[in-house]
């Protein structure tokens, strides 16, 4: 049982340290240096907020957008800036001398022809309903509130019902030399005072 509990410390911590460095990188690209997307090592993680692309992608996807792809063909699903300088993710319908068409899956029409340099990058992967919760996570109130929860869960797990730390037989071992080395070692100050 102290194994599971010290396995379950040991991914809730590293899922709340993940969780937070993820924030922090993601506000410290976007709001400190001006960037539209956070990338690392040239992928970013974007939601998707409209259903253009149902039913390939849904609302509250996340998707991962490879912004170093430069082999771009009809029927690839990218992200890219539309005229109005918004992220879009649509599927390419054609690409020519530098120019390409774009429709949404679940659109009647295809999107006006654009520059292939406002592509922003290709979609790899599609991480189903995880952009809700990413996006949830992303408000600062929630973050501080994981981060308290979770630390209060973890020193619930590692403390007993009387608040002490819980110790392994190492650990209790240990503890009763080094009082027992205090005892020897009060009890000699005693008889040389004597």
């Amino acid at each position: 049982m102290k194994i599971i509990k010290k396995i379950g410390i040991a991914i809730a911590t590293l899922l709340l340290i993940l969780l937070l460095a993820f924030n922090v990188y993601n506000f410290f690209c976007i709001q400190i240096l001006g960037k539209d997307l956070a990338t690392i090592n040239g992928y970013g993680v974007l939601e998707v907020i409209s259903g253009s692309m149902e039913p390939t992608i849904h609302i509250g996807d996340m998707i991962l957008v490879d912004t170093k792809a430069d082999d771009y063909k009809p029927d690839d699903i990218i992200t890219f800036y539309d005229v109005e300088g918004v992220f879009v993710t649509h599927r390419i319908v054609s690409i020519y001398d530098g120019m390409m068409i774009t429709k949404g899956d679940n659109n009647n029409t295809e999107d006006a022809p654009l520059s292939v340099d406002r592509i922003i990058g290709k979609c790899v992967m599609q991480l189903s309903g995880l952009g809700k919760l990413t996006a949830a996570l992303k408000s600062p109130f929630t973050m501080v509130m994981v981060l308290l929860i979770g630390i209060m869960i973890c020193f619930l797990v590692s403390t007993d019902k009387n608040g002490n730390p819980v110790l392994t037989e190492e650990e209790i071992e240990f503890q009763k030399f080094r009082e027992e080395k205090r005892a020897k070692e009060a009890l000699e100050k005693k008889r040389k005072v004597k």
